[in-house]
């Protein structure tokens, strides 16, 4: 077959030929670099500029935190996640538009300067979660800081578990302070008072049977690339499709994704790694309490409880990426690989592609961007992160019903290896209440309470010294 130029400009035969013969119509889509109609083509490339529109518009910041975090994004990959993760979480979609804002806010960060230079903080690499702490000294009125509780493990971990249900009745007989001008009270949102300590974990606990929770620091282990892999499982059998159908090297587009964050995670940063109980201060230390504000439309409230040294790493540099400028130059290739791809696919889909392969870029990415938005209000994006790791682990130990205002406790171990010097034990105390105004008040009574506990304490205290009131 003689070859045909890409564009032909010299008069409108051929177009007319095609037009006035349907045989000519399907030989010419098939045989020919694109559509030689050129209504087609106006088409195809209104219908791919709606879809990435529509598709920009739903991506969230979470699509490139997993693609620079994937150690923490796909810790908790397990079989049950493989169906979601699978249909609901490929980067085969319109990304420029998150991508560029990820880009906007490396380079504000002076991430961009050079090696050693700017801050990850509150970029993609280590996104901040914008909330703030108090810790509190001997007692409540003694603040020894403010500060953002920037990207804390266990704040997001207790804002995933699922409230069980709460077997006592919405409308019941008060007390006066559940009681507005004798009217029983009308259950309007439940609300969660949480309560953490963390220790180190004595020998006897490592060999205990309780669950243990691990986090990769360094090059992501098998799981993780087994995650990457399912995410775009459906890219790479569309794929196969094309290649089985139309033994075209177009099928190569569908598996570019997975090429791309399987290149980012074999160079993924390092993070910074839990300190080594062992090695630090934290026997010596006097236990603090530390107030999470969580903003009133979560529904929580937060204590942390325990050592400085043990508890402010998570408030701080826990998981903070270790400087590496090749490293930190490959990631940053990647999103902009990410950002030029559905733009570089649209313009080919439009001036090369064969019609029958339009066809199925198009149906593809229709599908993607169904799915993008599903993702968007769901939790599908975080199933298998390490905070979704933790707060399973704890809700297996909590499940059944509860009555409001009884505490629930559950410990596990938390370390990047089970016999590690750094393990700490987590303890998680647990209440629910049926008024915002009662899990405030409980707040405040476990602060106080447990302040008169901790005087003249530098060990662990059993939770029972403090616990909440109970609401009925």
């Amino acid at each position: 077959m003689a070859s045909q130029p890409f564009f032909e400009f010299s008069g409108h035969s051929q177009y007319q030929q095609v037009m006035s013969d349907p045989k000519a119509t399907q030989t010419s889509a098939s045989t020919t670099y694109g559509s030689t109609n050129p209504v087609v083509n106006n088409i195809f490339g209104a219908l791919g500029s709606v879809l990435g529109y529509v598709g920009a518009e739903a991506a969230t910041a979470l699509t490139f935190e997993r693609l620079l975090w994937p150690q923490r994004f796909y810790s908790n990959f397990k079989p049950s996640s493989i169906i979601p993760i699978t249909l609901l979480t490929p980067m085969s979609g319109p990304l420029h538009k998150i991508g560029l804002i990820a880009m906007d806010r490396i380079f504000q960060h002076g991430l961009l300067k050079g090696a050693h230079q700017g801050h990850m903080l509150g970029t993609s690499f280590f996104p901040e979660q914008g909330w703030t702490y108090t810790m509190y000294g001997d007692d409540t009125d003694s603040v020894v800081h403010k500060e953002s509780i920037r990207n804390c493990l266990w704040t997001r971990a207790i804002s995933y578990m699922k409230m069980p249900p709460i077997i006592n009745s919405p409308v019941s007989v008060g007390t006066p302070g559940s009681m507005e001008k004798g009217a029983p009270q009308i259950l309007r949102a439940r609300i969660t008072v949480s309560h953490l300590t963390i220790a180190p974990a004595t020998p006897a606990e490592k060999e205990s049977t309780i669950p243990f929770v691990s986090e990769d620091s360094k090059t992501p282990s098998l799981r993780v690339f087994l995650g990457i892999l399912c995410s775009e499982l459906t890219g790479v059998v569309t794929a196969i499709i094309v290649l089985a159908k139309w033994r075209s090297a177009w099928a190569a587009l569908w598996v570019l994704p997975l090429f791309i964050r399987v290149l980012s995670a074999v160079f993924a940063v390092h993070r910074e790694e839990l300190i080594p109980s062992t090695s630090s201060t934290s026997s010596d230390d006097p236990w603090h309490k530390f107030e999470v504000h969580c903003p009133q439309s979560d529904g929580n409230f937060m204590l942390l409880s325990g050592p400085p040294t043990l508890v402010l790493q998570f408030f701080r540099h826990y998981g903070h990426p270790k400087r590496d400028r090749f490293r930190e130059v490959l990631q940053l290739m990647t999103v902009v690989l990410f950002i030029c791809l559905f733009p570089m696919e649209l313009l080919c889909s439009i001036v090369w592609m064969p019609l029958e392969i339009q066809y199925v870029w198009l149906g593809y990415k229709m599908y993607v961007v169904l799915a993008m938005h599903i993702v968007r209000y769901s939790q599908v994006g975080s199933f298998a992160t390490t905070e979704a790791k933790v707060s399973d682990a704890f809700g297996e130990q909590l499940c059944g019903r509860c009555t409001a205002g009884a505490e629930r406790e559950c410990s596990i171990l938390f370390g990047h290896a089970r016999q590690g010097p750094e393990t700490l034990k987590v303890n998680l105390s647990i209440t629910y209440h049926n008024r915002y105004k009662e899990g405030q008040d409980s707040l405040r009574n476990l602060l106080s309470s447990y302040t008169g506990a901790l005087k003249g304490q530098a060990a662990p205290i059993s939770h029972s010294n403090f616990n909440g009131p109970q609401a009925a």
